[in-house]
């Protein structure tokens, strides 16, 4: 990945071959083995968040979802579903085709192209990657073996339009996919935040703060002044309102080329995605400062569904 020659890794295994940012093989004989990128972009001056989404499984049956919410957009998010259908067990992601939907990888971790088109939202943007993509499975704890074999986290630039109802929006800001492969459990995860964020191009900040199986685990990573290290140690306070979305984010966040970095983050847009009966998604774009810079943020926040329902109804717990 030439792209990203002059930019130093605190460790090697941090990234991964560019091979992997095609299809892999997948295996009916292991359970809930399955393939999905994500593509988020944050649009706070127009009050509007929105994601991509597609996912293919081992039987090669794959969808597509497309997701936007906050103000800009209304009280309910625009959430359109291409359910699962056979796709040629071929078809990489440089040429991923699902009805409306459309995604180009240059297969380089460089560039990516999505489109999408319905009667009410029309969507056509290009990703580019800042940095070289972040390996879970390189971290020092390892991929957890209940979300993959090995996912990637990358943020960059963002640029493209949206017509949405009538209205055409012009945007070039920054966002961040990932792109995961192998089993996913969401039963086994009791509870997470997953954030990622810039502040320009130049940086980035991702962590995902998970409990599972007894244990608290820690992943992610700081790209600053041409340097991505890992996230060693987050200390960070998460403020609720009373429906429990997320409203404001403080944190410290230490890696290992020895820099802290500060965090701030105030939630303009929110709204739940359900990927498992037993799991809610609360996810909220924000408005960010990393260091004092002025950026743009995204937390995903879980909670098992039974848990939140409870919370919620018990006043005495509210935090707004």
């Amino acid at each position: 990945m030439s792209k990203f020659a002059e930019i130093t890794l605190t460790r090697p295994e941090l990234t991964l071959d560019a091979v992997h940012d095609g299809r892999h093989p997948l295996s009916t004989a292991i359970a809930n083995d399955r393939e999905s990128i994500p593509m988020l972009a944050h649009l706070p001056d127009e009050g509007i968040a929105f994601f991509t989404y597609t996912w293919v499984n081992a039987a090669s049956e794959a969808g597509a979802a497309v997701f936007l919410f906050g103000p800009g957009v209304g009280p309910e998010p625009i959430v359109i579903g291409l359910p699962d259908r056979p796709v040629p067990a071929d078809m990489n992601f440089s040429e991923w085709k699902i009805e409306g939907f459309e995604m180009k990888h240059d297969l380089q971790f460089g560039t990516a192209r999505c489109r999408f088109t319905n009667d009410r939202v029309a969507l056509d943007f290009t990703f580019e990657g800042a940095h070289p993509p972040y390996a879970y499975a390189g971290s020092a704890g390892g991929c957890p073996s209940y979300c993959a074999t090995n996912r990637i986290e990358q943020s960059g630039r963002v640029w493209g339009t949206l017509l949405i109802d009538g209205r055409t929006i012009a945007f070039d800001t920054t966002g961040h996919r990932d792109h995961s492969w192998g089993t996913r459990d969401w039963k086994a995860m009791q509870n997470y935040r997953w954030f990622q964020g810039q502040a320009g191009p130049g940086v980035s900040v991702h962590f995902w703060h998970l409990n599972a199986l007894g244990q608290t685990r820690l992943i992610g990573y700081v790209f600053k002044d041409g340097v991505m290290a890992e996230v060693t140690n987050l200390d960070f306070d998460l403020a609720f309102d009373d429906r429990f979305l997320q409203r404001s984010l403080t944190a410290t966040i230490t890696d290992d080329a020895g820099r802290t970095t500060s965090l701030a983050a105030e939630f303009y847009a929110h709204a739940p995605l359900i990927p498992s009966p037993d799991l809610v998604l609360n996810e909220a774009a924000a408005t960010i400062t990393v260091d004092g810079k002025p950026g743009v943020g995204w937390l995903e926040c879980a909670w098992p569904t039974d848990y939140l329902a409870h919370i919620r109804a018990n006043p005495a717990y509210a935090q707004g």
